[in-house]
């Protein structure tokens, strides 16, 4: 019996620990739809989760001093993980509102990452309040029998529900995101948390006792168990559009409208900010002038094989492969499940034969394959408006350079001498590429637009070193130091 209590114990704080975290990993992964996903986001949020996990720990500790039964403890544990569970599925319902209220209101992404970590940390508090609970359960059930100690009790606790985390932690964006998706693995996380709210209320009223139990306690913790559930099925069901159309690590939209007196579609992962593709279906031609400099400079070189490093909607690459069924084409973008939106939603037809897709982080990719050789390179990997920062460090041009011997990079940023993020993207072009550096801007003001960047003389462009907007005092963007980040969140608030 004694093997059994435990057994179920243990499995209760593996699977806190397991939705715990797992959740946490959802909750960043919907927040860079709106505030982007980078070391300082991620950190700051998993700030907030270690605070309210210490905290739990903290008020179980408190709550344990005033139970004398392990009926009570349990009841009790029970009673705070449906309260986890409850809270979990309220904080995915307030996620989104909250980061657009936050994002239209403060310039400031660490601020809205706080509020992420703050509103989803209720429900991990909860949680971990339900490990200190559950401690005490064991240690009055089986004071001094066999051998079991209230230290021993807690540090096996903790250990499972710390491996739990881990799992949480790991099996959530290597696993469950890509295999099961997104709304899936949250309605697993939601899930688990009941269960071990249930798993507890029942043991608690399988003990043999002779203290009264009220009948509402139970059914309150089930209750609430019940709730989140439905909750979060109800909110998985009835808030498609908010999320766009969700993939493991994506989230896209898709909008229409009318370009040059033709229907046009667009995509983009952030919304009223910036358009990653757009598409004329009528024509098979995109529509995007950074688009049209790009397929203007491919028909100029007459490449045999291109990569894109970053898919988007594949407008680019679409149109050159519509027009150029003898060309190789490999797109390279992070987002495994982007081709059955962009064939869904965007092209609304089969992605051309010509072109391969690899669901691969670009860089690692071609670090992985160094000995590979294309003809024409474009790097067109976003983040919103940011570029993939780790895309354009020293190193990765210069590797760049040795696959490809004609590279564009599509920017977005100010060529302007104060303006610290578009700087070192300059000088970083400039660096690796010298005299065969070239810049094409789409006008000469200094507002936020396109900036094609070329290693040769691409339509239109002229050479960056001449260029009277460029600043070669600002630092290099290396891998050991990555200024683009800090340019990003902390000197980029002029955007």
């Amino acid at each position: 019996m004694q093997k059994k209590v435990l057994g179920i114990c243990l499995v209760v704080a593996l699977l806190e620990g397991f939705a715990g975290l797992g959740i946490e990993i959802y909750a960043i992964r919907i927040s860079a739809t709106y505030i982007g996903a980078s070391i300082s986001i991620t950190g700051v949020i998993l700030a907030m989760v270690l605070i309210a996990i210490a905290v739990g720990y903290w008020y179980g500790g408190r709550l344990s001093q005033d139970i004398h039964t392990p009926r009570q403890a349990l009841l009790k544990a029970g009673y705070v993980l449906s309260l986890s569970a409850i809270s979990h599925a309220v904080a995915c319902i307030i996620q989104l509102p909250l980061l657009a209220a936050m994002t239209a209101s403060i310039d400031s992404p660490i601020i809205a990452a706080i509020g992420v970590g703050l509103l989803f940390g209720v429900g991990l508090a909860f949680g971990s309040t339900a490990i200190p609970l559950i401690t005490q359960f064991l240690s009055l059930k089986y004071e001094n029998h066999d051998g079991v100690d209230a230290g021993k009790n807690a540090g096996m606790m903790v250990a499972i529900t710390t491996v739990g985390s881990v799992l949480g932690s790991t099996l959530t964006p290597i696993v469950l995101l890509p295999y099961i998706g997104l709304m899936s693995s949250l309605a697993l996380f939601i899930a688990a948390l009941a269960l071990s709210a249930a798993l507890c209320t029942k043991l608690a009223m399988q003990m043999q006792t002779t203290e009264h139990t009220y009948a509402s306690i139970p059914l309150k913790n089930y209750a609430l168990a019940i709730a989140a559930f439905v909750v979060t099925i109800t909110f998985i069901a009835l808030n498609k559009v908010d999320t766009g159309y969700q993939t493991a690590t994506g989230a896209w939209f898709i909008q229409y409208g009318i370009v040059d007196g033709e229907m046009a579609v667009t995509i983009t992962d952030k919304p009223k900010q910036t358009t990653s593709s757009c598409w004329i279906a009528a024509t098979n031609k995109n529509c995007h002038w950074y688009g049209e400099i790009t397929v203007e400079a491919i028909e100029e070189v007459q490449p045999e094989t291109l990569v894109f490093l970053g898919g988007a909607g594949m407008g680019t690459p679409s149109e050159v492969a519509y027009y150029h069924p003898d060309m190789a084409l490999t797109v390279i973008d992070i987002d495994k499940g982007l081709p059955d939106i962009i064939e869904a939603h965007f092209l609304q037809a089969p992605i051309a034969s010509n072109i391969e897709f690899v669901g691969d982080d670009a860089r690692g990719y071609l670090t992985r394959h160094s000995d590979a050789r294309f003809d024409f390179m474009l790097i067109d990997a976003f983040q919103g408006r940011y570029v993939a920062s780790n895309l354009y460090t020293i190193e990765a041009l210069t590797l760049f350079k040795s696959i490809s011997p004609h590279i564009m990079a599509n920017v977005i940023g100010k060529p302007a001498p104060t303006h610290g993020y578009t700087q070192m993207i300059f000088n970083n072009w400039l660096t690796v590429f010298g005299d065969n550096a070239y810049v094409l801007t789409k006008n000469d003001s200094a507002n936020l637009q396109n900036i094609m960047l070329c290693s040769f003389a691409c339509p239109g462009s002229q050479k960056l070193a001449d260029m009277d907007f460029v600043d070669r005092q600002y630092p290099l963007h290396t891998d050991d130091v990555p200024r683009l980040d800090r340019y990003l969140y902390r000197s980029i608030e002029s955007l």
